[in-house]
C-alpha cells in the first residue's frame, strides 16, 4: 500500500490529500485491509511505547509481543475524558524525544476540559482531510471561501495575529466571528460575502442557523455558493432547511472534535456521513458496550489512527450516533453515520432574539479561561442579562480568573449582563444519563424581518 511519506517533502499535505481521495474511492475490501492494517500498527505502538496501554492491551489479549489479534479489539478497555485529565503522563509514548509534537485543549460541549498530545503527522492528516472534505464539497485549492468560526480568543477579542492573516491570505479565507451575531454584524457578514463571492462557507451549525434565519427574513439575495459545510454543532434537519434556502445550496455535514480531529463527512447532502476510516475507527455500541446495528442510536467510540504522541484507542468522545447503512457485511468500525443527534447543549438568547452558541461559553470558560484549575462547568443563563456559572474545581481560581470570564461573556451579552459563580461539588445527570453543560430559561421571540442597510 502506497502513502505519501512525509519526508520526501517539507509540506506534505497536498500528497496526503491526494492520497485520501485516491482512498476513499477504492474498494470497500481494500479499505477494511488498509484500516486493519493501520489499527495493528497503532496498537503495536502504544503497547511498546505508552505505560498506560502496555499492560491494558496485554490484560485484553489484544497484543503479545509484535502479534496483534484484533478479533480481541472490543476486549480493550474504553478511555474517557476523565482517563485523559488523570492518567495524562501514562498516556503519552516514551518517544516523544523523537517527534515533533505539541499540545492541544479541548472544552468540548462536554464541559470538562482536557489537554492531550499530538504529533505532526496527526496535524499534516487532518488538514489533508479538511482539504479533501472541502474538495467534495465544491471547493478547489486556492478558491475564496468564508469560515464563520469562533473557536479562538484572537477572534473574540479582534487581535488576529500575523502568522493567522498570513494563513488566511495564503488560503484565500475570510474568517468571520460566530461569536457576534448581531444585526450589526450580520449585515457587515453579508457585504463581505458579496465582496469576496465564497465558493462554499463553512460554520458552526448553530451560528450559520442564526445567520440563515437573518437572511431569510430580510430576503437578502447572496452570490451563488456551492456547499455551506457544517462542521461543529449538531445539523438537524430544520437547520439544514433554513440554510439551504438561505444560500440555495446543498448543505454538507462534518463531524470530529479536537481530540481526534474530522473523523467522518458527507459527500452528499443528507446521504450520511463517510466515516474517515484511513485515519479513524469508530465504533457505536449500546448500553451493554455491543455494536449497533444499522437504523440504530448508540454511544461513539474513537480510535484515532495517525496520533502516536498520544494513543487515542476507543475512546468515550461523548456524542451519540445513528449507525448508517452498511455497503456490504458489517465490520465493527461503522463505515457511516446516518446522524450525530449530538450532546444536549442550549443556545443563549439575546433579548433582541438572536442567539449565542452554548459552545462559545464552554470553549472560553473551559479552556481559554482554565489553566488547569477548573474540572467541569454548567452555565444557566436565567434571563436575558443574567449567567449563572456553576463550577467544580479543583484548586483555587488564580486571581483574575473570574473577572476575566466575566469580562468575556459581557463582550457577547452585553455590558449589562450579571455574571455570578456558584461553587458546587458536583453537577447532576439527567434522568438519562447524559449532561447538560449549558442551560437556557429564556423562551426565544420569533425571527423579524430586518431590512439591510
Amino acid at each position: 500500500m502506497k502513502v505519501y511519506d512525509a519526508r520526501i517533502s517539507r509540506n506534505p499535505i497536498p500528497g496526503y490529500c491526494s492520497f485520501l481521495h485516491e482512498f476513499h474511492n477504492w474498494p470497500i475490501s481494500r479499505q477494511r485491509e488498509a484500516q486493519q492494517k493501520r489499527l495493528s500498527q497503532l496498537l503495536r505502538h502504544a503497547a511498546h511505547n505508552v505505560p498506560h496501554y502496555r499492560d491494558v492491551l496485554a490484560a485484553a489479549g489484544v497484543v503479545h509481543g509484535d502479534r496483534v489479534n484484533l478479533e480481541r479489539f472490543r476486549q480493550a478497555p474504553e478511555l474517557t475524558r476523565e482517563m485523559l485529565r488523570t492518567k495524562f503522563e501514562l498516556l503519552k509514548s516514551d518517544d516523544l524525544a523523537a517527534r515533533a509534537w505539541h499540545k492541544n485543549s479541548s472544552g468540548g460541549s462536554s464541559g470538562e476540559p482536557v489537554t492531550l498530545l499530538q504529533d505532526r503527522y496527526y496535524n499534516d492528516m487532518s488538514q489533508a482531510l479538511t482539504e479533501m472534505h472541502y474538495s467534495w464539497a465544491g471547493r478547489a485549492v486556492g478558491e475564496p471561501f468564508v469560515k464563520l468560526w469562533g473557536s479562538d480568543r484572537d477572534i473574540l477579542f479582534g487581535t488576529v495575529g500575523w502568522r493567522n492573516k498570513l494563513s488566511n491570505f495564503i488560503r484565500n479565507r475570510r474568517l468571520l466571528n460566530s461569536f457576534d451575531l448581531s444585526r450589526q454584524h450580520m449585515q457587515k457578514y453579508v457585504k463581505i460575502i458579496r465582496r469576496a463571492r465564497p465558493v462554499i462557507i463553512e460554520a458552526y451549525a448553530e451560528s450559520v442557523y442564526e445567520f440563515a434565519r437573518y437572511i431569510n427574513a430580510a430576503q437578502i439575495e447572496l452570490p451563488p455558493v456551492r456547499s455551506v459545510v457544517s462542521s461543529a454543532g449538531t445539523l438537524y434537519p430544520f437547520i439544514r432547511e433554513e440554510v439551504t434556502r438561505a444560500f440555495n445550496c446543498p448543505v454538507l455535514n462534518r463531524y470530529g472534535s479536537r481530540e481526534v480531529g474530522d473523523l467522518a463527512g458527507e459527500r452528499t447532502a443528507g446521504a450520511g456521513m463517510e466515516v474517515f476510516t484511513f485515519t479513524h475507527f469508530v465504533e457505536v455500541v449500546d448500553e451493554a458496550g455491543e455494536p449497533c446495528a444499522p437504523g440504530e442510536e448508540g454511544d461513539v467510540l474513537v480510535t484515532c489512527l495517525t496520533n502516536y504522541a498520544m494513543p487515542i484507542i476507543r475512546y468515550r468522545i461523548g456524542d451519540r450516533a445513528v449507525v448508517g447503512a452498511m455497503i456490504t457485511a458489517p465490520t465493527p468500525s461503522v463505515e457511516r453515520l446516518a446522524t450525530i443527534t449530538g450532546r444536549v447543549t442550549d443556545a443563549f438568547v439575546r433579548e433582541d432574539g438572536s442567539t449565542i452558541p452554548g459552545n462559545f461559553f464552554i470553549h472560553f470558560v473551559g479552556v481559554v479561561h482554565n489553566s488547569g484549575w477548573l474540572k467541569k462547568t454548567q452555565i444557566v443563563q436565567q434571563d436575558y442579562d443574567s449567567i449563572l456559572i456553576k463550577m467544580v474545581t479543583v484548586a483555587p481560581p488564580p486571581e483574575g480568573a473570574l473577572e476575566e470570564i466575566r469580562g468575556s461573556l459581557q463582550l457577547v451579552m452585553g455590558p449589562a449582563c450579571q455574571v455570578t459563580f456558584e461553587f458546587v461539588e458536583a453537577i447532576p445527570k439527567l434522568p438519562s444519563g447524559k449532561y447538560r453543560y449549558t442551560v437556557s430559561l429564556v423562551s426565544r421571540p420569533p425571527p423579524s424581518a430586518p431590512t439591510l442597510q
